[in-house]
């Protein structure tokens, strides 16, 4: 009977349910039923069954399953745990392994920042980023898993352990104590973040691999049918394909951090920084995602990525002078922003250009020029974005791009709106490995080119091409649209 309510519940709320139940006088009463929460693990588990059962479609399944999921159940493992000393069980605030010196203090963790450190402090602030962003882990013997340490930790991506109570920190000492374990600034410890453990040595671990996860893997081919059939919806086109680039190019889920720094030179080659009233006009452009923040995000950041990789693949490594130049200068557009009256952050402004795109792509023969601004959250001096001038022929561009709070994108000199994006980018990434057009229509991208350069009442003649160069808007009543005249410019 109970086992019939649960499938009666799941297939209802199309999910894991808690319920409340009573029973008087022998009947059986539900009073109360809600989604379970669950963690990260079981939430891959989970959607893969509900799937699997016929209670979700792909769609479904690919919209509960966040990125972060994925990025904990790949989290490195510890391989030599059994030669570990496990002398603490706090709260797993974020998921990931880590091995470093233990340090108490901001002030040690900068000063030994190339080598693997742990911050360890009862509780931390605000003024305690800058060690947490250069530490290989954090621990705190307070708070819990919506604590600042937790957030934060979540935010950066670093392993972190929280509430350990029974870790006392003696700071004028420098040392803590654990029952009757005294542990001295320097010393090893490792931390496992996924199931909140706390370690006396130096841990070993490796990265699994998703194929030899069953539920990754199930997943992966989830995400395929769907692009390869047309059945994937808006609202998950980013998250599926940064996932599927992941799965099959090992193309990191977030932004890497950068080992470059950046070179205060300024000397220009490529573009003249906007002024004022340019920047003015730039900023009123902007516009934060209304929908699906996650979605969008992953959008803009896959649309300049795929673009980078396909004219670097055809053009060459150290070409990018070729087809692409920054707007301006980020470095000159960074304002402060205050969150909450004892913390503020700072902003950063993006700006970058791809052009002529067309002739080297035949891929997207239509498309000449995007454009494309973010104004970014900037959590730590290691995260801003900044001009590359390793290039003499012409600076790139450094880019974090993990907190996007605004952004603009002209395609073809056309804004945008968020409600085309999706399906655009989509179109990008499908040409990028399904186009079979020229087959398709027995022509090139040479023969395209050429035919445009013919005169008009040649054009008009040949009756396949000009319907072709109508069909991919190159002409428009026999005359060349914008991206016509730049393809054969």
């Amino acid at each position: 009977m109970h086992e019939d309510i649960k499938s009666i519940l799941e297939r209802h709320f199309k999910d894991a349910v808690d319920f409340e139940f009573t029973i008087q006088d022998g009947e059986l009463w539900i009073l109360n039923a809600r989604p379970a929460k669950r963690t990260s693990q079981a939430n891959l588990k989970i959607t893969i069954d509900l799937y699997s059962e016929g209670i979700i479609d792909d769609n479904d399944a690919i919209e509960r399953i966040k990125v972060s999921d994925i990025e904990t159940a790949l989290a490195p493992q510890i391989i030599n745990e059994s030669g570990l000393q496990k002398i603490g069980i706090g709260l797993p605030a974020c998921a990931g392994v880590a091995t470093g010196q233990i340090y108490f203090f901001e002030d040690d963790i900068v000063t030994h920042k190339r080598e693997k450190c742990i911050l360890c402090r009862t509780e931390v602030s605000p003024e305690d980023l800058l060690g947490m962003n250069l530490s290989t882990g954090i621990i705190t013997t307070r708070g819990g898993m919506t604590s600042h340490a937790a957030v934060v930790a979540r935010r950066m991506g670093k392993p972190c352990v929280s509430g350990i109570g029974i870790l006392k920190i003696d700071y004028g000492s420098r040392k803590a104590t654990i029952n009757e374990l005294t542990l001295n600034e320097g010393d090893w410890v490792t931390i496992n973040g996924s199931a909140g453990f706390l370690y006396l040595g130096k841990g070993q671990y490796r990265n699994p691999d998703w194929r030899e996860n069953k539920i990754l893997y199930l997943f992966s081919r989830i995400i395929e049918k769907t692009i390869c059939t047309n059945i994937l919806k808006d609202k998950n086109i980013g998250t599926a394909w940064i996932i599927r680039d992941f799965f099959l190019h090992n193309i990191p889920l977030f932004t890497l951090p950068s080992a470059k720094k950046s070179v205060n030179i300024r000397k220009y080659v490529s573009f003249v920084h906007p002024n004022q009233k340019q920047l003015s006009k730039i900023y009123s452009n902007l516009k934060m995602p209304y929908s699906n923040e996650d979605n969008i995000r992953f959008i803009i950041r896959g649309l300049r990525n795929t673009l980078l990789r396909q004219l670097t693949n055809k053009i060459g490594i150290g070409n990018h002078y070729k087809f692409y130049r920054p707007i301006l200068d980020p470095m000159l557009c960074i304002k402060n922003k205050l969150v909450k009256s004892w913390n503020s952050v700072n902003i950063q402004l993006v700006g970058e250009e791809f052009y002529d795109i067309s002739k080297y792509l035949p891929n997207l023969i239509d498309i000449y020029n995007v454009k494309i601004f973010m104004e970014i959250e900037v959590n730590s001096d290691d995260h801003y974005s900044f001009l590359d001038f390793t290039n003499i022929n012409g600076e790139s561009l450094v880019v974090n791009d993990t907190n996007i709070l605004r952004y603009y994108i002209e395609i073809n000199e056309q804004e945008i709106e968020e409600n085309r994006l999706p399906s655009l980018y989509n179109v990008f990434r499908k040409r990028e490995y399904f186009w079979t057009w020229y087959s398709e229509n027995k022509t090139s991208h040479e023969e395209m080119i050429c035919f445009l350069k013919k005169s008009n009442k040649e054009r008009i003649d040949n009756f396949r091409l000009n319907t072709y160069a109508h069909e991919l808007e190159l002409l428009e009543n026999n005359t060349l649209t914008n991206s016509g005249k730049h393809l054969i410019s």
